[in-house]
């Protein structure tokens, strides 16, 4: 499936006196349009990572509750149902970061740490990444992006 986009005509040549408004609007638009299909890709990607997100709070729930019963809060964070918990969700970035993280991961950890902090206790305390994460993300991101562009020849 991927991202069609086509070659732009001007290419290399942007911002060469030699073009015309003509040459200059068409490449615009077509990359505005381009980043438009970029977007709605990331936005999907999000989306999925909503619907799945916390599913072995789901799948995993007898787990969870012989964890909870049984260990005390202070150390459930070493219980088996949190490290497969865990490793097996990419947004807990800062007990597991995937090697292939990307920023949906990240925004999944920012809307996840959030959501929760304000439904339990109508506040938020700091949150943060490491900078390495944050460069990983980026990078990973942007290949993941490369990876689903498909440049459509005219000829």
């Amino acid at each position: 499936m991927g991202i069609h986009i086509k070659k732009d005509p001007v290419g290399e040549r942007y911002l060469s006196p030699e073009l015309s408004k003509d040459d200059y609007l068409i490449s615009n638009i077509m990359h505005i349009s381009d980043v438009q299909k970029g977007c709605a890709f990331i936005a999907n990607k999000i989306i999925e990572a909503g619907i799945k997100h916390d599913y072995t709070k789901i799948t995993l729930i007898d787990e969870f509750m012989d964890d909870a019963v049984t260990i005390p809060r202070a150390e459930f964070s070493k219980g088996e149902w949190f490290q497969a918990h865990v490793s097996g969700e990419r947004h807990h970035l800062n007990n597991y970061c995937p090697d292939d993280v990307t920023l949906i991961d990240v925004i999944e950890k920012l809307v996840d740490v959030t959501m929760s902090a304000m439904a339990r206790k109508g506040k938020m305390r700091p949150d943060i990444i490491s900078d390495a994460i944050l460069q990983k993300a980026y990078q990973n991101t942007i290949e993941m992006l490369k990876k689903e562009i498909v440049i459509d020849d005219d000829k």
